[in-house]
């Protein structure tokens, strides 16, 4: 990896004509130009990376950036799932919307406390989530699901598409929570939030 790659991060105060990578490595968006295969700034102002798309943008100075960093609470949509991770499309920072757009990536080990074996009994594609990022290693923004606020805030159902409920059963001395469908009366698990189903973004 070249020197230049390196110094690429989220946040980077970046002024017009320098350099930013080239379109082999990124797609040129916002507050960019590009000149002989190569991306430049056109704007003064912050250099902002979504890993997952590749895009490349610079905010300028004037607006007030907004972007995931180590220890953000972030909320956003299950994009994709693998055997062991979810690609999360961040919709929310905190209480405010991120300028531009970011992916984030949930391992299967950062969901919960408890050993999850299958990371579709916890997560499915389309859930919205509220996270902690833990990590930019390697330019991601590593995720985690751990916490009784952390986790499914809302679950659209896998066979019918409708929202689901929360329903409490007991088992043995545990009471434990599940998710309903009131529609097609499906049941189905994941790893939900404390307030899950309260509109809390």
């Amino acid at each position: 990896m070249s020197h230049m790659s390196e110094e690429k991060k989220s946040g980077r105060f970046i002024v017009p004509g320098e350099k930013i990578g080239v379109i082999e490595e990124f797609i040129p968006d916002k507050g960019t130009y590009v000149k002989d295969g190569v991306i430049y700034s056109s704007n003064i102002g912050y250099l902002l990376i979504d890993s997952v798309s590749r895009r490349v943008s610079v905010y300028p100075l004037t607006r007030k950036v907004c972007f995931p960093r180590v220890g953000s609470i972030v909320v956003g949509h299950v994009v994709n799932i693998q055997s062991a991770m979810a690609f999360i499309r961040i919709i929310k920072v905190g209480n405010r919307f991120p300028s531009g757009f970011f992916t984030g990536v949930l391992h299967i080990s950062d969901i919960g406390e408890e050993f999850i074996e299958n990371i579709f009994d916890a997560l499915k594609l389309g859930d919205l989530v509220r996270a902690k990022v833990i990590s930019e290693a390697n330019r991601m923004f590593h995720l985690s699901t751990k916490g009784e606020k952390m986790g499914v805030i809302l679950a659209l159902c896998s066979k019918c598409g409708s929202a689901l409920k929360l329903k409490y059963r007991e088992k043995g001395r545990k009471r434990e929570k599940n998710l309903y469908c009131e529609d097609c009366g499906n049941t189905e698990s994941r790893k939900i939030a404390s307030d899950y189903g309260l509109g809390n973004l």
